[in-house]
């Protein structure tokens, strides 16, 4: 029993050692000093359950680790909301979660700790749980920086679309003609300058994209009233909504892109070294894409044949789906837990690994283009632009809807 004891001291002596705070983590390209011992996050710590010799074992020998509260939350909603980037806070790592049981007979070995189902959810869910503020994006070489629409300066390329999306901000004929009686008829207030002519044989398109759209703002409803996380709205409306908007055209396809990581070639480099990893967990929702035509494929596939497979893409990810077609328009979305802040800068970083993506693909000087970005929470939908300020990357919200 003597012996039992012992390895089950050693047990548990192995188990504390797995709880080091990871406060004592070093930034990158600092050695620890081995002179600190351990400091133990007592308040982050489950409590080992009791073994089979608890009543062999004297309770006043026993050490109990303080517990700590129970917590049955979800991992949605055990989401930390602190930010390793402000300025008064001491930057900590991502907190783990383990849970173990102990063993009922004595080990030859120590045992490893195999990772739990709340680890590997936690990590699944690392884009969700790692909210950073939009100063984040100033520490970026090429800073992405949000403006007020009155300092935006429009770019040549984007001139007319500008002009339109501008006059559709202030109601100019925006809706069909057919679906003016409709509309009318729910009691909605409806200015005559906002219906458009087309011709007859368009109608019925009109009404059914009307019966699409009806049918999505009651899934909205119902999703709002539930409070439903973001995967539902992504799923139930956000995701058909780009579709029924996308259905004129047969080039564009929207493409869900929630795992479709940053290729490390292309993610942008930090002013100063950091121990936080901003990018890996920063992924986009969903992607507007653009079918090339046939020579321009040719060209795209010649290019990227060259080039190594961390790199084999004309997007900043290499993500089978949209390594040939461009992603044009890339969008974020939220519920009303969200984030606003985090949105900003998941589009932010976006944005920068894909302006990196564009300066690896030019063989001239030539000016990147403006991009488009969209951002929507629940019913509303922001529409911005990001174009190149040469030393810093900047966008603005020019539509919100």
């Amino acid at each position: 029993m003597t012996d039992y004891n012992t390895k089950l001291s050693e047990y548990i002596d192995g188990w504390l050692n797995t709880f080091i705070a990871d406060t004592s983590t070093p930034f990158r390209g600092q050695k620890r000093d081995a002179s600190l011992s351990p400091i133990l996050n007592w308040n982050d710590m489950p409590t080992p359950p009791p073994s089979d010799m608890t009543q062999e074992t004297p309770r006043k020998s026993r050490r109990r680790s303080p517990k700590r509260p129970r917590q049955d939350a979800t991992p949605e909603e055990n989401t930390s909301q602190e930010t390793p980037f402000d300025d008064n806070q001491t930057p900590t790592g991502p907190a783990r979660t383990l849970r173990m049981a102990m063993p009922s007979r004595p080990f030859s070995n120590p045992p490893s700790l195999p990772p739990s189902s709340s680890t590997s959810q936690s990590s699944n869910r690392s884009r969700s749980t790692s909210p950073v503020k939009r100063s984040t994006l100033e520490l970026l070489q090429k800073p992405v920086k949000f403006i007020p629409m009155d300092e935006l300066t429009v770019e040549e390329n984007i001139q007319k679309t500008f002009n339109r999306i501008f006059d559709i901000s202030y109601g100019d004929k925006f809706i069909p003609n057919a679906v003016e009686k409709e509309i009318r008829a729910s009691g909605q207030r409806a200015m005559s300058g906002w219906f458009f002519e087309h011709s007859d044989d368009k109608t019925a398109y009109y009404m059914e994209e009307l019966a699409a759209l009806l049918k999505i703002k009651d899934a909205a409803r119902y999703l709002e009233r539930g409070g439903a996380h973001e995967s539902a709205w992504n799923l139930d409306i956000h995701g058909p909504l780009l579709e029924l908007a996308l259905k004129p055209f047969k080039s564009l396809k929207r493409e869900l892109l929630t795992h479709a990581r940053i290729s490390p070639p292309f993610i942008p480099e930090l002013r100063t070294d950091s121990f936080y990893d901003i990018i890996s967990s920063k992924m986009i929702d969903f992607g507007i894409t653009v079918q090339p035509s046939a020579s321009t494929a040719q060209h795209i596939s010649k290019v990227l044949n060259a080039v190594p497979h961390n790199k084999h893409s004309i997007n900043p990810t290499t993500y089978n789906l949209v390594r040939y077609n461009p992603i044009a328009v890339p969008i974020e979305t939220k519920n009303t837990t969200g984030h606003m802040e985090e949105a900003r800068v998941q589009l932010g970083l976006w944005v920068a690994a894909w302006h990196k993506r564009m300066n690896a693909l030019r063989t001239n000087n030539e000016h990147i283009i403006t991009l488009p970005l969209i951002m929507a929470v629940e019913h509303e939908w922001k529409l911005l632009f990001a174009y190149d300020g040469e030393t810093t990357i900047v966008s603005t919200t020019l539509l919100v809807v």
